[in-house]
């Protein structure tokens, strides 16, 4: 199943300028890839009342080679590219009216026990036979760069706006937390060309997280930390 959907680009997916922003971009994808699932009965909703499991986002990867402005017309696609017995891939693209791709991106996900805690198999929570992967829309390849952590740059606390209906910090908040460390002027000037997130640990309401500048030769790098635990790992590329 290829999930197929035209738009145009709203104003709440914009940022500092009237295009589509990082944080959009993360939302946008967030929204397709559940709107996908749902449709397979392997959303997070059935995968917690229906077999005791919740999907968790291991990595997302997202490459913007263009913008696409405010109001500007769309294209949305989203599959399932490939899956493994505790690993489910889904590729998300955009494309403009020409036919060109704006966005492609390839999440990671797996599904965790609600009891122990442990990774479970694909198969235990509805992907299978009636989830054929399609594969690639597009090719999109995580990083392979080990992160090394460099200063500390801020101290944050883990806010209920920050909390999904997993009782745990929404991937979208880290995004947030990463892009709050540059100015406005440098959004409009700079967008994001690349930014891949890697998940390590959850985080709920009222944790203390520390955020920590990376060396890196590819990117501007990122880890946030809780406890001296890694919580995410985050890549940024810009124009």
């Amino acid at each position: 199943m290829i999930l197929t959907r035209k738009d145009r680009l709203a104003a709440s997916y914009c940022g500092a300028e009237p295009a589509l922003s990082a944080m959009g971009a993360f939302r946008i994808v967030e929204d397709m890839v559940t709107e996908l699932m749902g449709a397979q009965k392997i959303d997070g909703v059935t995968c917690m009342r229906e077999y005791g499991g919740m999907w968790v986002f291991v990595r997302n990867r997202i490459e913007m080679p263009q913008q696409i402005k405010w109001m500007e017309e769309y294209t949305a696609k989203c599959a399932i590219s490939s899956f493994s017995r505790v690993r489910l891939y889904i590729d998300t693209i955009l494309e403009k009216t020409d036919g060109s791709v704006a966005l492609a991106s390839r999440l990671e996900l797996c599904a965790v026990d609600l009891e122990t805690g442990k990774i479970r198999k694909a198969d235990t929570v509805g992907v299978g036979e009636n989830t054929p992967p399609e594969g690639a829309l597009a090719e999109v390849s995580y990083t392979k760069e080990k992160l090394v952590r460099g200063e500390h740059l801020d101290t944050f606390r883990v806010r209920s706006t920050d909390i999904d209906y997993a009782s745990h910090t929404n991937n979208i908040s880290y995004v947030g937390f990463i892009m709050d460390q540059y100015s406005a002027a440098h959004h409009v000037e700079h967008p994001v060309s690349s930014i891949e997130v890697q998940y390590v640990n959850q985080t709920h309401e009222g944790d203390l997280l520390e955020l920590y500048r990376c060396e890196s030769q590819t990117a501007d790098a990122y880890t946030i930390e809780m406890d001296g635990k890694t919580v995410m790992n985050c890549l940024t590329a810009f124009r």
